[in-house]
């Protein structure tokens, strides 16, 4: 697909993404029905995800878990407006033979949407660190040579962590620190297992295997500045476009500030992803949250020219 072929497809899944609960059920009825019944009844009754193979928009298939996947099965994409943001951002600045960073893949679908965007030159490097995630990202991953996906965490220090998975409905809150839930609640019914899983630092890594990627995504539940920490070094002299979720003050974002104080120390500034997948410059990330009535957003980091 051309660059226009993607933006049209992704427009049609904000438009499915933004319509009418009727509306999103006419555009897959047999779908919807089935999606909304497993999440509602079965999946309630006995917290048993499901897999389920289904179609992006970006012409790939891809292995699911549902009921935390539901937007990808019914529309062929991630529904949230950040999200939806961020894929046109990708379609936009990632070029054949580009490198591409996924910190947090969870399933997958940034990475395959990358894979088809930077080609068979190109490369991804996906990290996903709950083990029950990755068995999904995994399956994904195979189909698509130039993928290649670790069960790590990312983090300033090499060592073995606790992480915390929750059941599937929850799974794309896996954190490293579970205190940041403690007041929710669907906690208490919904319950984290601990796993032990390895950490590395991802700037080591990228110095290491003499990788440059243009962009590095990061959606990390709370571990936002230990993953910058551990990039410092290899920052001072590179500038990768760096994507980052970003939370409202009103969720706790202190981990998101620090990390955006390190990477403004190392010449990074702020910019949001408009409705065109564009960027705009900004001088405070959570007053544009707060202005958009939004929990979170995805701002990506662009060092400055020092040439």
């Amino acid at each position: 697909m051309s660059k226009k072929e993607f933006i049209l497809k992704i427009k049609t899944v904000e438009k499915i993404a933004s319509s009418s609960k009727l509306k999103r059920m006419l555009a897959h009825p047999i779908k919807y029905f089935f999606a909304i019944l497993f999440r509602e009844l079965i999946y309630k009754k006995t917290k048993r995800e499901k897999e389920v193979i289904s179609n992006t928009f970006f012409n790939s298939k891809m292995h699911l878990l549902l009921p935390s996947s539901t937007d990808i099965f019914l529309t062929g994409g991630k529904s949230h407006d950040s999200e939806i943001r961020l894929a046109k951002f990708l379609i936009n600045y990632l070029e054949n033979k580009d490198t591409f960073i996924d910190v947090g893949a969870h399933y997958g679908y940034f990475s395959l949407l990358a894979s088809k965007l930077v080609g068979s030159l190109g490369k991804v490097y996906a990290f996903e660190a709950s083990p029950t995630s990755y068995k999904i990202f995994h399956k994904n991953e195979l189909n698509f040579k130039n993928i290649q996906g670790y069960n790590l965490v990312i983090s300033d220090k090499n060592s073995y962590l606790t992480f915390y998975e929750f059941p599937n409905l929850y799974s794309e809150y896996n954190t490293l620190y579970i205190n940041q839930y403690k007041d929710q609640d669907w906690i208490d019914e919904y319950a984290p297992k601990e796993v032990k899983v390895k950490s590395i630092l991802l700037g080591n890594f990228l110095i290491e295997e003499g990788i440059n990627p243009k962009i590095i995504k990061i959606d990390v539940e709370g571990a936002e500045f230990k993953v910058i920490n551990g990039l410092k070094t290899y920052l001072l002299n590179k500038s990768p476009f760096i994507v980052m979720e970003y939370l409202s003050d009103n969720r706790g974002n202190e981990e998101h500030k620090k990390a955006e104080k390190l990477l403004s120390s190392l010449k990074f500034h702020p910019f949001i992803i408009n409705a065109e997948g564009e960027l705009e410059e900004v001088e405070s990330i959570s007053q544009s949250i707060l202005n958009r009535s939004l929990e979170s957003d995805n701002i990506v980091f662009v060092k400055e020219n020092t040439s």
